[in-house]
């Protein structure tokens, strides 16, 4: 049927690979890094990645490592329930769409993927450096080519075949920051996922594999600041007057185990690719963190894109009906995530109580709806 270039060895990437060999398509990817290190905090999986997963095949395996999530609220800085899914809502949400949320380290799903690919599909030290579209063709930064029936750009926010492709400029800074840390000794039950809304931070977290917590803080900021004192003291300093739990999670994480990084995302755009190329996962529509979909966006792409070529071969057509696919649906999420952001970290006083008073006068039934339609696997995928 053809071979397949993916430049990027991230989950989105993976996820590709994997799908594209179960569609019959020799797979090669390409990874600058010179090994893949088990980096990364965690990821909350939802039901319509989960589904995805499972139509891969690899739906047993991930639900064995990762961690169940039955509960969901949105609480204030000192920890009074605005919103949230009880256990029974829960219930009904994951009979309504079809699976639960899973919390899971992304090492872990990293490693689940490369041992569900076939041997020696990830190239590592393999840094890309240009594509011809019109030939299937990769430039490498030491000057080599490679050529494929098609190539998928899965490398990144900052991604280099977006570049070449659509050429829409730098990322946009979301105005605010993300400490992010793993730690055994959190205060909160394993399946348990939620956030605390400050003004201008907010925390949150979910259980993790092995009995892990995965857990956040965020807090509005210039972009490519530092912590001279180290990652975890900042963070420490950021949710003083917090809920006692959420001190606890911070100060019981290694100081190792905590890094920080900038939020950004990119505009929505209505193409992705053309002739033999496209793009995937963060680098087709990066998004921020606040519905956690990121990681799930990807996950969908990959089962799409594995689908159109199965049915079309790798072919530009099966790129493009990949792309009528999924552009629509990511690029609302895209917008929904900023939005949800930028309501979440109100940093006056009026903006912040009437951020928390819609928070908590949203209807469960509402709640409800938005998450069936969120969570749930288009029928056309």
């Amino acid at each position: 049927m053809g071979e397949a270039i993916i430049v990027g060895a991230g989950i989105g990437g993976l996820t590709a690979a994997l799908a594209l060999q179960r569609a019959g398509v020799g797979v090669r990817v390409l990874e600058r890094a010179e090994r893949l290190v088990p980096a990364g905090a965690g990821l909350t999986i939802q039901p319509n990645a989960v589904m995805a997963l499972r139509r891969l095949g690899i739906g047993s395996t991930f639900e064995t490592k990762a961690q169940p999530l039955s509960t969901a609220q949105i609480l204030t800085a000192q920890g009074k329930l605005l919103q949230g899914l009880d256990q029974a809502a829960a219930t009904q949400l994951r009979n309504d769409v079809g699976a639960p949320a899973y919390g899971i380290h992304r090492a872990t799903l990293q490693a689940i993927l490369l041992g569900a690919l076939e041997p020696d599909t990830v190239e590592l030290s393999t840094a890309v450096a240009d594509v011809d579209a019109a030939a299937g063709r990769v430039t490498l930064a030491d000057g080599g080519q490679r050529e494929a029936a098609i190539v998928i750009g899965a490398d990144g926010l900052n991604s280099i075949i977006r570049t070449r492709l659509v050429g829409d400029g730098l990322p946009r800074y979301s105005g605010y920051y993300c400490w992010r840390g793993v730690t055994r000794a959190a205060p909160f039950p394993p399946d348990w996922s939620g956030e605390f809304w400050g003004r201008g931070t907010r925390f949150g977290g979910c259980g993790i594999d092995g009995g892990w917590f995965y857990w956040f803080a965020v807090a509005d900021g210039p972009a490519g600041g530092r912590d001279p004192e180290g990652a975890r003291t900042a963070a420490m300093d950021a949710v003083q007057g917090f809920d006692e739990r959420v001190v606890e999670s911070v100060a019981t994480t290694a100081p190792d185990d905590v890094f920080r990084t900038d939020i950004s995302d990119r505009d929505p755009v209505a193409s992705w690719g053309v002739e033999r190329a496209t793009l995937l996962g963060d680098a087709a529509h990066p998004m921020t963190p606040n519905l956690g979909q990121g990681a799930c966006q990807a996950i969908e792409d990959a089962l799409v894109l594995g689908d159109r070529v199965a049915r079309l071969g790798a072919e530009p057509a099966a790129l493009r009906a990949y792309e009528d696919a999924r552009i629509k649906r990511a690029n609302t999420t895209v917008r929904a995530a900023r939005r949800l952001g930028d309501v979440a970290q109100a940093s006056t006083r009026t903006g912040s109580w009437l951020r928390n008073r819609g928070a908590a006068l949203l209807p469960q039934g509402a709640l409800l709806r938005q998450l069936t339609t969120a969570w749930s696997l288009p029928a056309d995928y």
